[in-house]
């Protein structure tokens, strides 16, 4: 049984002098076509993508936008680069004056950026661990992390000839990446498609050559699905065998993918929807095999609605419509801020980007799943112990 439809769309203070490139928000068009032809993703202001926000909450979101301007730096994961796009072009665009400046560099790379005080806030899909924590000086205080989005990762692959969407599991697909399945008509990948004629050639299999929230998720996931057999472990990093071809970031691995026949690798619903891609039904732990839709990502989030910091890792969860490769990414900033006006800009961006009646409200349109209720509630939670230098609270309603 398959479950799915292709396509379904059912401050950070600066402690020290050492500002991020100023590279500009592209429109969102403009950024995920460069998946496919570019590895570089940063966002900036200069045109509008479409969309609306809902009505809904307008009173206490008018009153957020009334942030000073200003500007703020921010950089991470690009899992949840095109929708920060979308969402901070909107926001700012309420908020004249105010610039957003994120850098989609991977969620390693937006940690060390963090815990160096270069930013204002941070992306990244796996919450900091407490070594990342151990980093941060004492003196910055506390650190906030809370989810800003939740989406699925595909396993999108470029095979001439074949239009099939494949069906995969846990055990092909830990086979196909560490190496012990190397062509495409290997009786495993075979056994599980039949009626499908594929090829003989070799796989190239295309991971991330950068530190990942992505491949943390999707490495998560082979250990879960694997618990004996998948040996390299759940990680930003992993060490892939030679076979792998390399590329930084989502878009790197897209155009990778795009332009390397006979390749099969892991990306963002969003990118494998915008470069239309064909991508697996991947079997769950109920044993069925699930598309990554809109509906699939959110059943699979539906089976633990209790996630934090320290117990964040939704794949391979139960339910029969659950896709299994899923996983939120997450906002960091510091508890206690050096600057009220600063700090008071990041709180009520991310305040209005992680809740419904603000950047919620544009998550279907860009392939994402919005946070369930009870999340966004937990985030405003957070977001409310946020105080500028003299213990002030710098989120009202």
């Amino acid at each position: 049984m398959d479950v799915g439809t292709p396509g379904q769309t059912t401050t950070r203070p600066q402690r020290r002098a050492a500002p991020l490139l100023a590279v500009g928000l592209v429109a969102l068009g403009v950024l995920l076509a460069a998946c496919s032809s570019s590895s570089t993703t940063s966002t900036t202001t200069t045109a509008p993508p479409g969309g609306t926000i809902s009505a809904g909450n307008a009173a206490y979101l008018a009153a957020d936008l009334k942030a000073p301007a200003g500007t703020l730096n921010a950089s991470g994961s690009t899992f949840v680069q095109p929708f920060f796009t979308k969402a901070f072009y909107t926001y700012t665009s309420k908020n004249q004056g105010l610039q957003v400046n994120y850098q989609g560099v991977g969620s390693g790379a937006g940690i060390t950026a963090f815990e160096a005080g270069t930013v204002n806030f941070a992306a990244s899909d796996v919450p900091m661990a407490a070594s990342d924590l151990a980093k941060v000086p004492a003196s910055a205080g506390p650190v906030i992390q809370v989810p800003d989005i939740l989406g699925g990762v595909s396993i999108s692959y470029n095979i001439p000839g074949v239009t099939n969407r494949l069906r995969l599991d846990g055990p092909t697909l830990a086979g196909i990446f560490d190496g012990t399945i190397t062509t495409w008509n290997a009786s495993q990948i075979t056994a599980l498609n039949q009626g499908v004629s594929l090829p003989s050639n070799a796989i190239v299999p295309v991971v991330r050559a950068d530190s990942s929230g992505t491949t943390y998720i999707f490495s998560d996931y082979l250990k879960s699905a694997n618990p004996t057999t998948w040996t390299l472990g759940a990680s930003k990093t992993i060490a892939w065998p030679s076979s792998a071809v390399q590329s930084p970031k989502n878009s790197g691995v897209a155009a990778s993918i795009k332009s390397t026949p006979y390749s099969i690798g892991y990306v963002e619903l969003a990118y494998a929807i915008q470069n239309n891609f064909t991508y697996a039904s991947v079997k769950n732990a109920a044993g069925v095999f699930v598309t990554p839709t809109l509906a699939s990502v959110a059943a699979d989030a539906d089976q633990k609605v209790n996630v934090s910091p320290t117990d964040f890792s939704i794949v391979n969860e139960p339910g029969a419509a659950s896709y299994p490769i899923s996983g939120y990414s997450w906002a960091i900033l510091l508890q206690k801020q050096t600057s009220a006006t600063t700090g008071a800009q990041a709180v009520k961006v991310l305040d209005w980007t992680t809740h419904t009646g603000g950047g919620q409200d544009l998550a279907a349109s860009l392939s994402y799943v919005a946070l369930p209720p009870a999340v966004q509630n937990q985030n405003r939670a957070q977001l409310l112990t946020v105080t500028g230098p003299t213990g002030q609270v710098l989120l009202t309603k």
